[in-house]
């Protein structure tokens, strides 16, 4: 991506009120990707956020009728080597550390695709709030079904979001669920309608949703009830989902970083692996797309 094409991916809409909108909407594009150009953009956009101290909230909104984002740029996966994926994973990793430990309040408000790497970035917002929209809202972790894993932070994130079953479903099968559900888990809050601004500016007064226990007392089970289901029951990379469940042990018994740091190498071995090419290679040969 260019320098002018990056620049033009966000936009800020600076409001009076110390409330700045950061606007996502990649040029030539039907739904926002976050490829490298994209994390490059949003991280001169911090930057400036944290340079400028009447800010004291943002919101990231998508200027796409047909979604938040639809993830990450799966090119990448299909045709990358395993240096150039690593450091894009890092780099992700890095870009939006540091919108979680941004100053002012942040919130994401998600309509239509939210997935993968798009899901990701709301979770590292400290709201999320759902847009009612024409397009249903379609919210997941789809990689495991293409051989990969989230790379992010969402293995991370959801379980300290969300009960365990339900944090499970999402990351090991990838099918993405709606508002309604999406609600009654918490991984999203309120609904707000477009002509509510006031509503989404309130939401940045709250307080962040509180973070549930991240306890192996309490994830002992559901983790071998998952494995028990994986092994009758696996989906067609079976790698990839074990994987997962082994990123949960270690934030279970050495805490996020370690979990973050093993994330990376497993990520860097599956997108390249065979196996996950060709789903990528499939997925985008598929007619509905």
């Amino acid at each position: 991506m260019t320098d002018e094409a990056r620049a033009t991916a966000w936009r800020w809409d600076r409001g009076g009120d110390g409330v700045w909108t950061l606007w996502f909407d990649q040029p030539g594009r039907a739904l926002n990707v976050l490829d490298r150009g994209a994390l490059d953009g949003l991280d001169e956009r911090l930057a400036e956020v944290e340079a400028d101290a009447s800010v004291h909230g943002v919101l990231i909104r998508s200027a796409k009728p047909s979604g938040f984002c639809a993830g990450t740029d799966l090119h990448l996966f299909g045709e990358a080597s395993s240096a150039e994926v690593e450091a894009y994973v890092r780099r992700g990793l890095d870009v939006l550390d540091r919108l979680m430990r941004l100053g002012p309040a942040t919130a994401a408000v998600v309509h239509g695709a939210c997935l993968g790497g798009g899901l990701e970035l709301a979770l590292a917002c400290r709201h999320r709030i759902a847009l009612a929209s024409s397009v249903p809202l379609q919210l997941g972790t789809p990689e495991a079904r293409l051989g990969l894993i989230p790379g992010l932070g969402a293995i991370e994130h959801l379980p300290r979001l969300i009960a365990p079953k339900d944090a499970l479903d999402l990351l090991l099968y990838g099918n993405p669920i709606g508002f309604l559900q999406a609600r009654s888990q918490g991984v999203v809050g309120r609904l707000v309608s477009a002509d509510e601004p006031h509503r989404l500016v309130e939401t940045l007064a709250a307080e962040a949703p509180a973070e549930r226990p991240f306890l192996m007392e309490d994830w002992r089970d559901e983790l071998a009830f998952a494995r028990a289901k994986l092994d009758q029951h696996s989906n067609d990379f079976p790698e990839a989902q074990a994987a997962i469940l082994r990123i949960i042990e270690i934030d279970l018994a050495e805490g996020p970083e370690a979990a973050r740091e093993a994330t990376v190498p497993l990520l860097v071995e599956l997108a390249t692996s065979e196996a996950s090419r060709d789903a990528v290679a499939d997925f985008f040969e598929r007619p509905e797309r």
